[in-house]
């Protein structure tokens, strides 16, 4: 979450008419027994003040014994590095956004994850004692210095803590760390008050810009970590607020809660525990950690982070609802959705799922950690638009989808919901080769993966050319005509290989006047370029549909509409 400096006067005054910041995220966490694969998730939303916010996806290489080196961030937080530091990746800012490089969110060689943060703020009073420390810490570099210097989640957390000791902090933040063997949250509360604690494995989270750790045994040093005099403090100035006899840190350190941020946390209790959300109430302290009502897939925590409170009266398309923050905001601008696993080898410990632009209508596309580079379109610089960077691409699509989100929005979730379970499955079978390829030689486990990245990526940019394209042709054909002119909404065109591929039909095709014939068993398909209609056979039936527009030709392509492609 961004607190950008330059806009610092303006916040000032914004602050003073509400306790909310203009910027927010919202993190996602499934232990490994609950979630589908086994794998520990993190997950989170990167939203900004504006919504076109350039961000990058680079990795950053191992360095060996290079004494004097430094991380530094623009207030003049300065934190001197080991001569040897780790190899990452990360999802920095372009390098002139002016506050910082915002890692974002890191995947070292020795199977840490981490992802900060989401911004939260504490009580005036906690804040008066214990205030901010200017160039202290800050969400701008803590990313990068713990995936540079760490090695596991546990080790993570004693730094952040020792920096925060010497340093301070600048900022109230909650970060998520998880390695093979376990998971941590952490919470800086003020200038050098900080709690951590670990995630239990057979729970799932989801919360908003406030803090969220709840009632805490001293005792328990197995899991919980904290501040040395964090209790002392709160007993001494009257802060402390107890549930069952034990201090509810949330309640003694964090703001009241209120429903900018509030309202994403319980919505996902609604998304993954409905039978617990009960109705939303501002001033409840909903649980961080609970019970999700069954096993929770990756592709359920993509459309966590989509969500806008549809199917329930807070929808934010409901008219009187269009000031709520919801989940799936449209300044999003980079989503990610890590799973560490335990059967992947250390160096390749996380499978990471990126979306640029907004999650409601961009695409999740899979990474492994042990890549060495990052495709180029990642690489595209500079705060300006820029048809050859990844952001640029993936969020041009969220602008013109969002103009209408039933009429033009629909057909590109569809499109993108089928992309995604399509690699979902695809990452499958790769994960597989890729265990096997480590074992044998980590340099070709790691070339594999640099390779596979590079494919994936290389083909996501330029289909989301070619929908962008198609989108706003299916705009500018529409524009100026009444209603009952439209038609129906955009359908979007997909590619008749990829189609096929994904639902396992073969093609049969011998020129552009014959037929087109898809089989999979008894099932088939039979169209013809520049007809409108198709003949369907299942089960020894054959049926003529109605085709939402004809199949056609474009560059060497053959296109179907996607509404058929998602009947196959």
């Amino acid at each position: 979450m961004r607190k950008l400096r330059v806009l610092a006067v303006a916040m000032a005054v914004v602050l003073l008419l509400s306790t909310t910041s203009a910027f927010a995220c919202t993190a996602v966490y499934v232990g490994k027994n609950v979630s589908e694969d086994g794998s520990t998730i993190i997950a989170r939303s990167e939203d900004q003040g504006t919504g076109a916010y350039n961000k990058m996806f680079l990795v950053v290489d191992r360095v060996e014994n290079v004494p004097g080196r430094t991380m530094d961030d623009v207030q003049g937080f300065s934190y001197p590095l080991p001569a040897t530091t780790y190899k990452y990746t990360m999802v920095p800012d372009s390098s002139g956004a002016g506050d910082g490089p915002y890692m974002g969110a890191c995947t070292n060689e020795y199977g840490l994850s981490i992802s900060a943060t989401v911004s939260a703020y504490a009580r005036p009073e906690v804040e008066k004692v214990d205030p901010y420390v200017e160039g202290g810490l800050r969400e701008a570099v803590l990313t990068g210095i713990v995936a540079a210097t760490c090695k596991t989640a546990k080790e993570g957390v004693e730094k952040l803590a020792s920096i925060i000791e010497e340093y301070g902090s600048e900022e109230g933040n909650v970060i998520m760390l998880a390695d093979q063997k376990e998971a941590w949250i952490f919470e800086v509360y003020s200038g050098h008050l900080w709690a951590a604690q670990k995630m239990p494995a057979d729970k799932v989270a989801v919360f908003g810009n406030q803090f969220m750790i709840e009632t805490v045994d001293p005792a328990d040093t197995e899991n919980f970590v904290y501040q040395k005099d964090l209790f002392t403090t709160a007993e001494a100035n009257k802060w402390t607020v107890l549930v069952n006899g034990k201090v509810h840190l949330a309640a003694t350190f964090g703001e009241p809660r209120e429903d900018y941020s509030n309202m994403r946390t319980w919505m996902g209790h609604k998304l993954l525990a409905p039978a617990t959300a009960g109705e939303y109430k501002t001033e409840t302290l909903y649980p961080l950690f609970y019970d999700p009502a069954k096993k929770v897939s990756a592709l359920e925590v993509m459309d966590v982070l989509r969500n806008r409170y549809e199917g329930t009266k807070y929808d934010a398309s409901l008219p009187g609802n269009e000031s709520l923050r919801v989940i799936g905001v449209e300044r999003q601008s980079q989503i990610h959705v890590i799973q560490v696993k335990d059967n992947y080898p250390k160096e390749i410990s996380a499978l990471q799922w990126l979306a640029f632009g907004n999650a409601e209508h961009s695409v999740f596309l899979p990474n492994f950690s042990g890549i060495t580079d990052t495709y180029s379109a990642y690489k595209v610089d500079g705060e300006d638009y820029n048809s050859n960077g990844a952001y640029w691409k993936f969020k041009r699509i969220c602008t013109l989808a969002e103009q209408n989100r039933s009429f033009y929005g629909q057909g590109v979730k569809d499109y993108w919901n089928f992309y995604e379970e399509d690699l979902y499955n695809d990452m499958k079978t790769a994960e597989a080769k890729m265990i096997k390829l480590y074992a044998e030689d980590p340099a070709k486990a790691k070339k594999y993966v640099t390779d596979l990245h590079m494919q994936i990526s290389e083909k996501a940019c330029k289909d989301a050319d070619h929908l962008y394209d198609n989108l706003l042709f299916f705009m500018m054909d529409r524009f100026g005509r009444t209603a009952q002119k439209l038609g129906g909404p955009f359908v979007p065109e997909i590619s008749l290989r990829d189609a096929a591929a994904d639902k396992g039909y073969t093609v049969k095709w011998t020129g552009n006047t014959k037929p087109i014939v898809l089989t999979n068993g008894s099932s088939s398909y039979s169209f013809t370029l520049g007809k409108d209609t198709c003949t369907v056979t299942k089960g020894g039936k054959s049926t003529e549909v109605k085709l939402s527009f004809a199949p056609l030709e474009k560059n060497g392509t053959t296109y179907i509409p996607l509404d058929l492609a998602m009947t196959l």
